[in-house]
């Protein structure tokens, strides 16, 4: 894409893959590069989700059901007013928190797999780790929450390894200029102590939001 004119979508998502197991979070599948018929990819472990669960959904506008948040209004492809919702769960809550830290511009509803044991796995992070700030995100019901400890000590974890061995893993996907977008990003969101809330200057929700 043109504004991600560096590396590829398949080593984007390795090293989505690698950020995600420094602080122990599982949030992506494992996912590994290898050749194939049209030169190198990314192959991930294949989950299965769980089609009674729903971790992001559309209900009728105003009718947010309990263990549930608001993120926004808006109408279907039918013109009815509907709701953007998500679950208020802690596997969704790093889910959110990682995004910031890959500075994903992609989260989309169907990126989240519901999984049948209650985990959250997060899927195609080819549109990260962009040095500008990117963050388009349906999980903004958290914003200006004041982080738990196991995000902040998850944070940290990561702060520890960035200029280290996960540093030097991230080299071989994305550029030197993104590792260290990726450590001030650990400052930033340490610093600040709770989820960030949208900016103004471009679209924070993906298009689709599905």
């Amino acid at each position: 894409m043109w504004d991600f004119p560096d590396g590829t979508s398949a080593g984007r998502e390795i090293a989505a893959y690698l950020v995600s197991e420094a602080p122990g979070w599982n949030i992506v599948p494992r996912t590994i590069l290898r050749d194939g018929p049209h030169g190198p990819g990314m192959v991930r472990v294949w989950q299965e989700p769980d089609p009674t669960q729903a971790a992001v959904d559309l209900v009728p506008a105003g009718l947010t059901p309990e263990g549930f948040r608001h993120v926004f209004d808006g109408v279907d492809a039918r013109d009815r007013e509907v709701s953007l919702i998500h679950e208020d769960s802690i596997p969704l809550r790093l889910m959110a928190v990682f995004d910031v830290l890959v500075n994903n511009a992609d989260r989309k509803g169907g990126h989240v797999l519901a999984m049948p044991d209650f985990h959250r796995y997060g899927v195609d992070h080819g549109l990260t780790f962009h040095v500008d700030h990117k963050l388009r995100t349906v999980l903004w019901g958290w914003l200006g929450s004041p982080l738990l400890e196991e995000e902040q000590s998850g944070v940290r974890r990561v702060q520890a390894v960035v200029d280290g061995a996960l540093g030097e893993a991230l080299s071989e996907h994305v550029t030197r200029a993104e590792i260290s977008a990726l450590a001030r990003r650990c400052r930033a969101l340490l610093a600040a102590g709770e989820l960030p809330s949208p900016r103004d200057e471009y679209p924070v929700i993906p298009r689709p939001p599905f």
